[in-house]
């Protein structure tokens, strides 16, 4: 569809992003971009799971409007890649890693920051639009504050 068509996407992505966080968590949360279709939010861990699939309900009630009638019915479209050869492109989908602090504790941002993206990783090996949140324990872990999340169109 093209790069226009692309960047609308993401500033779409943004305004959802900002909405839903600011909605739930007002002052509280944060949404940052990194770079491309890559985002990331920091929300209290009680609004984690509501912010999460409010994101990704939103997203997935308004990314079907970026496609021509055809294709969404298709499921897919016809598109090029960077060799020229056509292929079946899926609809976009969204995926969002979550790392919380309910059973961990981190030394710095980039543990965070690989941790979320592992589960952002495991999130778009599964087909549609979710979530997953790492619900694995460390012995550091005390009680819950806070969440950080890494989002990616596709």
């Amino acid at each position: 569809y093209g790069y226009t068509e692309g960047d609308r996407v993401i500033r779409m992505l943004a305004r959802v992003l900002h909405d839903v966080v600011k909605g739930l968590a007002g002052e509280g949360g944060f949404v940052g971009h990194i770079g491309g279709d890559d985002f990331l939010f920091v929300v209290p861990l009680d609004v984690a799971d509501a912010a999460c699939a409010l994101v990704v309900e939103t997203f997935e009630a308004l990314v079907p409007y970026q496609y021509s009638e055809a294709d969404r019915r298709a499921g897919y479209y016809m598109g090029k890649d960077r060799r020229g050869v056509l292929h079946r492109v899926p609809l976009m989908s969204l995926s969002i890693g979550v790392a919380t602090t309910a059973r961990r504790r981190y030394a710095d941002a980039r543990q965070v920051s690989r941790l979320a993206s592992e589960m952002k990783s495991y999130a778009k090996s599964q087909p549609g639009s979710l979530f997953a949140v790492d619900r694995r324990q460390d012995d550091a872990a005390a009680g819950p504050t806070a969440l950080g999340a890494q989002t990616e169109n596709a």
